[in-house]
């Protein structure tokens, strides 16, 4: 249990001593050292070590980095319960520092090497290595190293059940932590602490450390000391026989190490739960818990986790009869325990091992073996009242010569003060047995809160577990209903990308023939709207979990009303209705709001208002304000009753089930715009009469202003640069190719990186005018070029130039020091107001129109390999590989107008970010398929 708290000292204790060579150590060769540091990159322990040691044979290797590199070499074996290669290298350590024995290095070897013994359950070995580094430390005159040091021998000599020792050493580290730690160091204190006083069946008092321990860590936002405390409050609980408490506790800190692999805890945690079965006579849970133990130490091929499984597993089979494998495991655990010095498990295990025996009929060996228990036991018993016995026996002296000195001093005085001595006494008779009565009232009281607070922490736990099943019940239905969300988005996606791709073939077939291109131009629209709209089914529940993010974008008020008019037109033709839309604003009125969100809002109310209505009008009035839009949809339809409007915005509702009959739909619609709307800081009511029709007001909030651009039947005019010199940093290489001609054709000088580190070179020696830098880059990505950048000197504006358009992203580039934004794909009109903000303007031209077809084609000639590479890079699980992926994709994408596999590729890369690898399942499919439809449309022609 307490090899957990090891985890944080050594993480600790290594950033400490990294944090000190960095700042003391001289500076060394770039390359070397960048390689040394590259090692904790590789994930394969075979190429970590190859390259390790083809590193050590450097030629130019200074003492400083082979200390790093073996440094570096021990922490990645430790991480990867490779025991006997830490070991090894931190001996190498130890070797080369030997003339220095108070140096950090040695210090540093020594006190890793009883790290690791530790956790190997080497206890005798580790408390010998602990010493020596505490003796190391005081000479070093370090306290907070002394005060680690006497932390982790308490730690080992709970291990080895020597109590008496564990405490003294806690209370050392205690008083310096007071006086030099942190409440990180405060709190670790306080949960070792309290596992010693359960030891020692002081639970009261291990229950008020248990407390400070929980709410230190959580000021410190620590949930993996809060985990440890949670395995420590089950121990508590088993100890005192409340079981459901203990059990509940316990499969909290399973959950978290689940959730951080950290397999090393999880055998202990499943062998306690194990424990906790047994005693609630449940054997077949017991059963699959200890095998859940074994399973675990199996897999990192721990002995000592070994030990901890089989201990329960044997107790289990002998409860149900198995007798002779039980004795086989309670034999090798036993034979462990030895092994390894743990005398609280040993003493356990040798009373267990004599009541199997007894019943397989070994009675001389259960004998035996019950009287090695007894002496165990005896031992340990002794060892605590002896230790105490010295304490009670130096206090006494003490006491007595003082006593004999006062006596001698007072001699003469005695004799005159015997009558009042005799009042002195009786008084002070009075007083100890009022004292007493006192004293008894107090602990009568006292006892009786104690066993309140027991009851009543019991009841918190019973109504805890119940809440929490609850709790994981509708979770699982929650998980049920986004997976049909996901699935049935899939579904429809598939034939939708064939239709939109026919479309679009027929579009360019029949190019000659208007009408017949105004009709495919709508059902490619239209298409490619529904597809959105079908990308984004989940997006409810996305609401509902807090992931769904807005993205802004400045527009047209007026060509958001032409969209919606365009349309509806004739679906309100078809059915014979009068359709309006107006605005009471002027045509250059421009907006900063989520377009599609907006869109979406005013499609879902206009659809209704059209299926509703089977004679009358149809229309949509927009009103601007100085505060934002009011949009108002009315209909001459149906109409809604009171009780009706009560729940019109509820998730799949509408007015009864005749409606639904009758005209279809799933009744999402309207709770999904109005949480829209509410996540846009906005407000939907409805005003309705039953068979009169309703109306729908929808109010925005946002800031109305006159666009400054020219007018659609002016020719617009281009600026020109005679000079000018623009560095432009991106992976991508159509994406680099197409900024490239996009900047030639406006008369620049352009340089072109693909990677951070070339821009760091270029930027440094043709000091260009201005950069944009693209962020996800190999080697360097962008924030790390422009940092390195300010630190040479380089004051030039730098932009990043990057897919991520979110606010929160774009104020994160802001406050690293970029000069501004510009999103993808690359708004020509913005590109040019932030050119003519820091170059001087020349001439103007008429507009040219960009031909970029070759480069679309030379990108989608990639999709292939960028498929493949998806695919190997989902089945490898390399999840971080896979997200960088996935943001190159979107940014390609985006800029060559491929919309639905940017999208989509920006959806999975925002899952992959929050680590949701079952629910990006589904889009990595929708992925794959858009990437093969998308290449082989574009080799057809037909996309």
């Amino acid at each position: 249990m307490l090899q957990g708290v090891f985890y944080r000292i050594v993480i600790y204790a290594i950033l400490i001593f990294n944090i000190g060579i960095v700042c003391s150590q001289p500076s060394s060769p770039p390359t070397l050292a960048s390689q040394i540091s590259q090692l904790a990159e590789l994930d394969d322990w075979h190429n970590i070590s190859v390259r390790g040691h083809q590193l050590l044979s450097h030629p130019d290797i200074s003492p400083e980095l082979r200390f790093e590199l073996l440094k570096s070499l021990a922490r990645e074996a430790f991480k990867r319960d490779n025991f006997a290669a830490t070991e090894r290298y931190l001996k190498e350590i130890e070797a080369e520092h030997e003339a220095e024995p108070f140096s950090e290095s040695y210090y540093f070897a020594t006190k890793l090497l009883a790290i690791n013994a530790f956790h190997q359950s080497r206890y005798t070995v580790a408390i010998e290595l602990y010493l020596k580094a505490l003796n190391i430390a005081i000479k070093r005159k370090q306290p907070l190293e002394q005060a680690h040091m006497h932390n982790n021998l308490g730690l080992a000599y709970v291990e080895t059940n020597e109590l008496s020792r564990a405490t003294s050493h806690y209370g050392e580290a205690q008083k310096i932590y007071q006086k030099h730690g942190n409440l990180q160091d405060e709190a670790d204190i306080m949960l070792n602490l309290s596992a010693l006083y359960i030891r020692q069946y002081q639970f009261d008092t291990a229950q008020e450390m248990l407390d400070i321990a929980i709410n230190y860590f959580k000021q410190l936002n620590d949930d993996y000391g809060i985990a440890l405390a949670n395995t420590y409050l089950g121990e508590l609980y088993s100890k005192k026989g409340l079981n459901l408490s203990a059990r509940h506790y316990y499969q909290a800190a399973i959950e978290y190490y689940e959730a951080e692999n950290n397999t090393d805890q999880l055998i202990a945690q499943y062998a306690y739960l194990a424990n906790v079965s047994i005693a609630q006579g449940n054997f077949e849970q017991a059963q699959r818990e200890a095998n859940f133990s074994l399973y675990y130490a199996e897999k990192i091929n721990s002995k000592s986790g070994r030990m901890l499984g089989l201990f329960p597993l044997a107790k289990t089979l002998f409860a149900k009869g198995d007798i002779e494998t039980a004795l086989n495991m309670i034999e090798e655990s036993l034979q462990l325990s030895t092994q390894f010095g743990s005398r609280y498990l040993e003493r356990e295990e040798l009373a267990t091992l004599a009541l199997i025996q007894a019943s397989a009929g070994k009675h001389e060996d259960a004998l035996i073996n019950f009287t090695r228990y007894k002496n165990k036991q005896s031992e340990y018993l002794n060892e605590n009242v002896l230790t105490k016995m010295v304490e009670y026996q130096n206090r006494i002296e003490a006491v007595e010569l003082n006593r004999e000195i006062t006596e001698l001093k007072q001699n003469q005085a005695l004799q005159a003060l015997q009558i009042d001595k005799r009042e002195q006494v009786i008084w002070l008779s009075a007083m100890v047995v009022l004292s007493l009565l006192i004293a008894v009232v107090s602990l009568y009281y006292k006892q009786a809160e104690k066993n309140a607070k027991v009851e009543l922490r019991e009841k918190v736990a019973e109504r805890t577990i119940e809440l929490q099943r609850v709790a994981d019940e509708l979770r699982k239905a929650n998980q049920v209903k986004n997976q049909f969300l996901a699935n049935i988005s899939h579904e429809i996606r598939t034939p939708l990308t064939s239709i939109i791709g026919q479309a679009e073939a027929m579009l360019n077939d029949h190019a000659s023939n208007p009408e017949l291109k105004v009709s495919l131009g709508v059902i490619q629209r239209q298409g490619e709207h529904l597809k959105a709209l079908v990308s984004d089914v989940l997006d409810l529940s996305r609401i509902e979990a807090q992931r769904l993010e807005l993205e802004y974008t400045e527009f047209s008020a007026k060509s958001l009303l032409d969209d919606i008019s365009d349309m509806f037109y004739n679906a309100c033709k078809v059915k014979g209705l009068d359709f309006s839309v107006k605005g009471d604003f002027d045509d250059s009125i421009m907006v900063r709001l989520d377009y599609m969100r907006l869109k979406q809002v005013l499609i879902n109310l206009l659809g209704n208002a059209v299926k509703f209505t089977e004679q009358g009008k149809v229309g949509l009035h927009v009103s601007c304000h100085s505060s934002g839009l009011v949009f108002k949809v009315f209909d001459t339809g149906i109409g809604m009753s009171q009780e009706q409007l009560g729940r019109v915005f509820e998730s799949f509702q509408q007015g009864d089930n005749s409606i639904t009959r009758r005209f279809g739909g799933s009744g999402l619609g309207l709770c999904l715009s109005q949480q829209l709307t509410e996540m846009m800081d906005g407000s939907i009511s409805v005003n309705s009469q039953l068979h009169k029709g309703s109306e729908f007001i929808v109010f925005i909030p946002c800031s109305p202003e006159h666009s400054e651009l020219p007018s659609s039947e002016e020719q617009p005019q281009a600026v020109h640069w005679e000079y000018g010199k623009v560095l432009v940093a991106e992976d991508h290489d159509d994406n680099r190719a197409l900024f490239q001609r996009v900047l030639e054709q406006l008369g620049l000088q352009v340089l072109a990186a693909k990677n951070g580190e070339e821009a760091v070179e270029m930027c440094l020696r043709e000091y260009p005018d201005i950069v944009l830098m693209d962020i996800q880059m190999p080697k360097m990505d962008g924030v790390e070029a422009l940092n390195l950048l300010h630190l040479s000197g380089f004051d030039q504006p730098v932009y990043a130039l990057t897919a991520n358009v979110m606010e929160h992203e774009i104020k994160a580039y802001l406050k690293s020091g970029f000069t501004g934004h510009l999103g993808k794909p690359l708004d020509r009109k913005m590109l040019i107001k932030v050119l003519q903000r820091h170059l001087s303007k020349v001439s103007e031209a008429p507009v040219m129109q960009l031909d970029m077809s070759d480069l679309a084609l030379s990108f989608v000639a990639t999709l292939a390999s960028e498929r493949a590479s998806i695919i190997e890079f989902w089945q490898a699980q390399e999840w971080c590989y896979l997200q960088r992926a996935c943001h190159r994709l979107s940014g390609a994408a985006s800029t060559f107008n491929f919309v639905s596999l940017a999208n989509t590729a920006r959806q999975l890369e925002n899952m992959l970010k929050t680590q949701e690898y079952k629910q990006a399942e589904n889009l990595y499919l929708i992925l794959c398929d858009e990437l093969q439809y998308t290449c082989l449309s574009e080799q057809l022609d037909v996309g």
